[in-house]
């Protein structure tokens, strides 16, 4: 049976690679990069945690010096799903003595694992660290600037509702703390390449300087921004980066952003709810929208989760092109 539903994988593979060695922005992305990876992240989903031995013999670091619950699991997860040996440092590593990012990725380098999978608290480390290791490295999220592996995820949340190759004729509603988000910037860049509509409805002080050049449609009213939107996805006041300090208090910006029943009723009959988590419950998005309602989407987007990043663990793992990165010691 696993040799079959390997083989399966392999079929949908076809020989295909993406054309990047490190993902740590969806600008690297061609529209093949993602149909490849939304392709082959769809038959992973099929067998869900079933354990393959794709990259058995391969070996993952994850090396996350911020709090995480969805990301961390699912990439170990993920890893271990294709048979890959694991291994988790963080807070407590050499960083804690005094040792920088890049002596502690070239140390991790050197024990030849295949994969190293970084969140940061400073913006661009995983680009950075990527030119000096030999490992594939992944962004988890680098502070307010990155984090392309839940916008993929959300990418194929949006696309298997709506039974579509591109998101050309949607409108995408994202709601709340633009400025502080990883998550949407690089939500917005993959929407974007796939030719949606994207409005954000956001108080004054949560938008960056300029944010009308990124593109977008810009609300300061929330019910007008939600109108007959195919999908409103909220985002978290984001207190661990001093967002609280932007609005006059959490209950306020509940009371003028939080999405409740009666604003998602806004958006079309068929639109969906989705958060990247964790959701912060009667602040973000009401109660009585739950994971378990049938227009939330939130669970989907963790399952999605995990098979995206198998099939990123298994196209940078084990490449058909034949290339090799290249990199710089130093």
């Amino acid at each position: 049976m696993s040799n079959i539903r390997e083989q399966e994988l392999i079929t949908v593979r076809n020989g295909r690679d993406v054309s990047f060695f490190d993902l740590y922005s969806i600008d690297q992305l061609t529209l093949t990069d993602i149909e490849t990876i939304y392709d082959i992240a769809r038959k992973f989903r099929e067998h869900k945690t079933f354990k393959f031995s794709l990259n058995k013999g391969c070996s993952q670091v994850n090396v996350f010096f911020e709090n995480s619950t969805r990301t961390q699991a699912s990439f170990d997860l993920a890893a271990k799903n294709l048979s890959m040996d694991t291994v988790s440092v963080g807070s407590s590593s050499s960083v804690g003595k005094g040792e920088n990012y890049l002596d502690t990725v070239q140390t991790l380098d050197a024990y030849n694992v295949k994969t190293l999978v970084i969140r940061s608290k400073e913006a661009g480390v995983a680009e950075v660290l990527s030119r000096h290791v030999k490992a594939s490295i992944l962004n988890a999220g680098d502070w307010w600037h990155e984090h392309p592996t839940q916008a993929l995820l959300d990418g194929l949340t949006m696309l298997d509702y709506f039974k579509s190759k591109n998101l050309k004729g949607k409108t995408i509603t994202i709601v709340g703390d633009i400025l502080h988000s990883r998550v949407f910037w690089s939500l917005v860049r993959l929407c974007k390449k796939l030719g949606a509509t994207v409005r954000v409805a956001s108080p004054e002080t949560f938008l960056p300087v300029h944010a009308e050049k990124f593109g977008m449609e810009i609300y300061d009213n929330v019910e007008d921004a939600i109108k007959d939107a195919d999908v409103v996805y909220a985002l978290r006041v984001q207190e661990e980066r001093g967002s609280n300090g932007f609005i006059p208090s959490l209950r306020e910006y509940s009371k003028m952003f939080g999405i409740s029943r009666a604003r998602l009723d806004l958006a079309k009959p068929d639109a969906i709810l989705m958060h990247p988590g964790p959701v912060i419950r009667d602040i973000d998005v009401h109660s009585a929208l739950s994971a378990v309602d049938s227009q939330s989407h939130i669970l989907q987007q963790v399952e999605n989760g995990l098979a995206v990043r198998k099939t990123l663990l298994w196209l940078l793992s084990h490449r058909y092109d034949g290339q090799e990165k290249t990199f710089t010691r130093k």
